[in-house]
């Protein structure tokens, strides 16, 4: 990577009610964003059934939010370090409620989709926003916690996704709840604009936004190349079943109600919840004791992948009990985007996180679909609802044990340009 002079950023560091004011904003937006996300887990019985949808074709439908999310990470980006995170979310967030919308009021699967879309284009700088507003104004000892506050807020939207949600939809019904949502994305969008400040934009110089490395050159540094399999296949992956294919591998393959999934799906991120309150405190104490993010992070990318297989394996009453053990790690996973980051330089913030977040979301969207559309195979064989799900899960596992081990004997021998 080219050499360049970083523009220096002339700001204190927010402190008390102001830097509480500008977390809780965009904590605010991720919460909204992270129901969004996982909400079909939770209802996939009842959008199946009422729009009458196969395995693919309500993989297609969850996954069409991971697409859109994708395919604007790269503008976002530019957008983040050209014109701040204040303007570039709360805009955002706009179409996000226009998507709900579309979702609360169309019957067409093709309607859906481009409401799923727009939803996922519109969430779609919700977390880096936040991140690369920290990047730029806090410093770097602060990070490991603000990103655990940001991962709370989200899990906190996972669990009111769960059966909160569940049990809303059937209320109201899925359609008036998507309407509900629309209203709140554009409360959250007002409070971004009016609360959270410019403080990023401070003494950024137009020009050397332009300068520093695209999207292919930040994609072949090292430390990229060597994390984006086990991004795309565990990070990746594990997003693409907490947010779907749990729930359907809870009822299909476990035997459990909707109810009893929902329930389920409660748990599990209410246990990912306490792991993320555990690790903000935990993290910077660990590194204070020289354990690295690098190692924090590398234990997650074993973890996860053999609590998978051990859930491909064991179909007893309690083994959902697995996916509880699985979540203590998923915190520490999160912390490889964190340890990319701290390593490029603090104007690009923008681009690094969303070119890291982009591998996410494309390995969520490929997992998340490509899971149905291999159940589906599956099924076609002659396999039943259980047997299928399994095949589809232990095709993934597969492929996460071969990008931890890719990740493992990859040594990055370059260094990032200071």
């Amino acid at each position: 990577m080219t050499t360049v002079t970083r523009p220096q950023l002339h700001h204190d560091t927010p402190k008390g009610f102001a830097a509480f004011r500008i977390v809780l904003v965009f904590a605010c937006g991720y919460f909204l964003s992270y129901v969004l996300r996982s909400v079909n887990a939770a209802i996939a019985p009842l959008l199946a059934t009422d729009l009458n949808l196969s395995a693919g074709e309500l993989g297609w439908l969850t996954s069409a939010y991971f697409l859109a999310f994708s395919a604007v990470q790269i503008p976002v980006g530019i957008w983040l370090d050209r014109h701040g995170a204040r303007r570039t979310e709360s805009s955002l967030l706009l179409v996000a409620a226009l998507g709900a919308v579309i979702m609360a009021t169309s019957e067409a699967l093709w309607l859906l989709s481009v409401g799923r879309m727009l939803i996922g284009m519109g969430v779609s700088a919700c977390l880096m926003a936040a991140y690369s507003y920290f990047r730029r104004c806090f410093p770097a000892e602060q990070q490991p916690r603000l990103v655990m506050y940001m991962l709370i807020a989200g899990t906190s939207g996972a669990l009111v996704a769960t059966q909160p949600a569940l049990l809303l939809a059937e209320w109201i019904g899925w359609r008036p709840s998507f309407g509900l949502i629309a209203v709140l994305l554009v409360l959250s969008a007002l409070a971004i604009y009016f609360f959270a400040g410019d403080l990023d934009r401070q003494g950024t110089s137009p020009g050397a936004q332009k300068s520093d490395g695209g999207f292919l050159t930040l994609c072949k540094h090292p430390l990229m190349v060597q994390a984006i399999p086990p991004t795309i296949f565990i990070v990746g992956g594990f997003g693409a079943l907490q947010t779907l294919w749990a729930g359907p591998w809870f009822t299909g393959v476990l035997g459990m109600t909707p109810e009893q999934a929902s329930q389920s799906l409660l748990y599990l991120n209410a246990m990912i919840l306490v792991a993320y309150i555990l690790m903000g405190s935990l993290s910077p104490r660990l590194i204070k004791r020289g354990i690295s993010l690098s190692t924090q992070s590398l234990c997650a990318l074993i973890w996860i992948p053999i609590c998978f297989a051990v859930i491909v394996f064991w179909h007893g009453p309690h083994s959902w009990v697995m996916w509880l053990i699985l979540s203590i790690m998923v915190p520490a996973m999160f912390l490889l985007q964190t340890q990319i980051a701290l390593a490029f330089p603090k104007h690009i913030a923008g681009r690094i996180l969303t070119t890291y977040n982009l591998m996410v979301f494309v390995g969520a969207f490929a997992v998340q679909w490509g899971f149905g559309l291999i159940t589906d195979l599956f099924q076609g064989f002659g396999y039943d609802s259980a047997q299928a799900l399994t095949g589809a899960m232990g095709c993934l596992v597969v492929l996460q044990f071969l990008s931890m081990f890719w990740f493992l004997a990859r040594k990055p021998n370059g260094s990032v340009s200071p």
